[in-house]
């Protein structure tokens, strides 16, 4: 005689089997999409490496939207392409942000200078400066000891409004105090790249300025390419 326990194992062991063979060929479909979708980003991030490396050498952007997009979705993905063939990976994020700045220059220039925040980052001041932190930045006094002091005195003196600062958290306090409509961002890549992402979000037009030297202290600006920006339309 049967067991109907035996007969109840049987049955649960059958649906199991069937199930089993239904679910097979929904994994097979997925791994083949997942396969067919790296491929995919694999081959933009390819192309989008190759564009950003010819840019970078010939000044000439083609495709900049594409550009734009590998860098900003497959940015891991490029830089390490970039790597793997031996190049500088920040090409990458000096392409993006050379990008971003001329997408957003025209809206900059559209913006009444007083209207528009520049920041520079404490580094570029002297080891000597005598400056003091306050809320609104480092207070300089033109002591002449760096360029910031001449620098900060033409700025305002054509209508932007500027500001000496230890960080990007000041940046973030200050724009949300002052409410410009553009700002004019002076730092490492790190930070530009942050800021340019920051005003964005925030829908500010931004430009973004690297620093020629970059670190902690005694840092370098090209000067002459500062105040032939900053004077241009005027």
């Amino acid at each position: 005689m049967t067991n109907p326990s035996d007969n109840l194992l049987a049955g649960e062991n059958i649906h199991i089997t069937k199930m089993s063979i239904e679910i097979e060929p929904l994994f097979t479909i997925i791994g083949e999409v997942v396969v067919y979708l790296a491929a995919f980003l694999l081959i933009l991030a390819i192309v989008g490496s190759f564009l950003i490396g010819y840019s970078f050498k010939t000044e000439k952007f083609i495709f900049p939207g594409f550009m734009l997009f590998s860098i900003t979705l497959l940015e891991t993905l490029v830089k390490a392409l970039f790597r793997f063939i031996k190049m500088d990976d920040s090409i990458v994020d000096n392409v993006g942000i050379t990008l971003k700045n001329k997408i957003s220059l025209r809206k900059f220039r559209d913006t009444p200078i007083n209207e528009r925040l520049i920041f520079f980052p404490q580094c570029l001041r002297a080891l000597t400066c005598p400056s003091k932190l306050s809320s609104e930045g480092m207070q300089c006094i033109s002591c002449g000891a760096c360029e910031i002091g001449r620098a900060k005195k033409t700025a305002e003196m054509l209508g932007y409004k500027v500001y000496i600062v230890p960080g990007s958290s000041f940046i973030r306090r200050l724009v949300l105090k002052h409410k410009p409509s553009a700002i004019l961002g002076v730092g490492c890549m790190t930070e530009i790249k942050a800021g340019l992402e920051m005003c964005e979000k925030i829908q500010l037009f931004g430009v973004g300025m690297v620093l020629e030297k970059a670190g902690c202290v005694s840092t370098v600006l090209d000067w002459d390419k500062f105040y032939k920006f900053i004077e241009m339309e005027n």
